[in-house]
Order: C-alpha cells, then structure tokens, then sequence
C-alpha cells in the first residue's frame, strides 16, 4: 500500500513567513507551491523549489485567486476567460523556476475558494479542464475526491489525483469545510483520520459519523500554527503500518 503526502507551502510574501517549509519537507512527498496570486512571491517560489529539490520531494503548482488580502479564500466572480488566462500566468511562472532548478511540474492544485469553483462549479469546471489540457495534459490534477471536475478529468483520459483532506472537517455529504484562517489540530488526531482514510477509505464527519473516502493522496495544510508536528505524526504513522510514502505516480 502507498499514499502520497501533499502540503501547501510556499505562502510567505517578502518579510512576512507564513509555515517553516524546510521543516516540512521532509515528512511528505508533494509540495503544492503557492504561484504569487493568493501567496507567495518570486523568490519564495525560488527558494521553496530548491527545498524541494533537495530534500527530493514532487512540485505541484498551487494556483489561487489574485486575492493576497484574502489569501485566495474569498469568492470572486470572474469570467472563465479570466480563469484561463490567470492559471496559464501562474503555471507558466512556476515553470520557469523549475527550469532552472532542472525540475519538473507534477501536478496542478487549486488553492481555497478556487479549489471548490473548479472542482464543483459549472461555470468553471470545463474552463479549468480546457486550459490544463492545453498546457499540460500530463500534470495530475489534484482536486477533492468525488468531486464533479475529477470526474469529467477521468473522462477525458487527463491524469487525477483524488484528494483527501485530513486535517479539515468533512460534513455528511462528504463535502470539506473552509476555515478562512487554519485552526491547529491535534496531531494525534490528524495522524488517526489519515491512518483510517488510507488504509479502511473511511474518515470522521464533524457531525459524528463516519464516511467512505478514496484518494491517492492526502493534504495536510502548511499554514496550520503547527503543521511541522502534523506531517511528522502523518507520516511515522502511516509507515508504522506498513504504508509506503511516494510521490505521485
């Protein structure tokens, strides 16, 4: 059995830092690097790719709404034109580090608000699908599990990464709430709903119940107050049960 381990990292933007990504990547085996929309800056990017590349963890681009202020979590009505244009801004940014890093992009994941607009929203799903097609067919594209735009993906013969959250609360329907700022969890607790959604596709509602889940990875949040402690509980439990740690492949 394998999973890969996904962080969100690289949100720092000039002197503010925001989550020790170094520390991190050791414990996962993805990267989702912020693209300098919601987060992140030239040479945060920078510096976070050569992280990366010297502790041998993937890069995805983490593309997000021009929303600094908001930190990509607030819904803004634009056109799916604008979708387009902005997302090839942003993956074409973090391709030119990665060229001279002599890396390569694995995989696209939205950030927040966008995350949901183009994983469920009809006026943005194909749009979203359209313009990765274009640029890249061979990324993975990393979106919640079940959700409409893996499906048509899958359809397409575009390469998916379902995604499970586990340090975010799920409701009954299987959907995953947004906190507008991310709250520490235990990371006993996080390490126990990883362990369950890996290995028995299973994963607590904030209601008490229990829900199926299936995915090929799992997120855990670089912003949270102690997400270092987070992945390292991840990561020791799941190899203590035999799970193995890899990228996407």
């Amino acid at each position: 059995m394998k999973i890969d381990i996904n962080v969100d990292m690289g949100e720092s933007f000039g002197r503010y830092i925001l989550g020790d990504d170094e520390a991190l990547m050791p414990w996962v085996s993805s990267a989702n690097i912020a693209t300098g929309f919601h987060a992140g800056d030239p040479l945060v990017i920078d510096r976070t790719i050569a992280w990366a590349k010297k502790y041998n963890v993937a890069v995805g681009a983490h593309v997000g709404l021009n929303d600094r202020q908001g930190f990509g979590r607030r819904q803004f009505d634009i056109s799916p034109e604008e979708l387009r244009s902005d997302i090839l801004y942003q993956l074409g940014a973090i391709d030119a580090f990665l060229k001279v890093h002599n890396m390569t992009l694995q995989h696209i994941k939205p950030h927040g608000i966008l995350y949901r607009m183009v994983g469920e929203q009809e006026k943005y799903i194909d749009a979203f699908l359209d313009t990765v097609e274009a640029y890249n067919k061979d990324l993975y594209i990393m979106l919640h599990t079940g959700c409409e735009a893996l499906k048509r993906a899958e359809k397409r013969g575009l390469k998916t990464a379902p995604e499970i959250l586990i340090d975010l609360g799920y409701d009954t329907d299987g959907n995953w709430i947004l906190e507008r700022v991310k709250k520490a969890r235990s990371p006993q607790e996080v390490a126990e709903r990883a362990l369950l959604a890996v290995c028995d596709q299973k994963i607590d509602t904030v209601d008490g119940k229990i829900i199926k889940v299936h995915g090929n990875t799992v997120c855990i949040h670089g912003d949270a107050p102690n997400a270092v402690a987070v992945a390292k509980a991840v990561r020791r439990i799941l190899e203590g049960a035999g799970v193995q740690i890899v990228a996407l492949d």
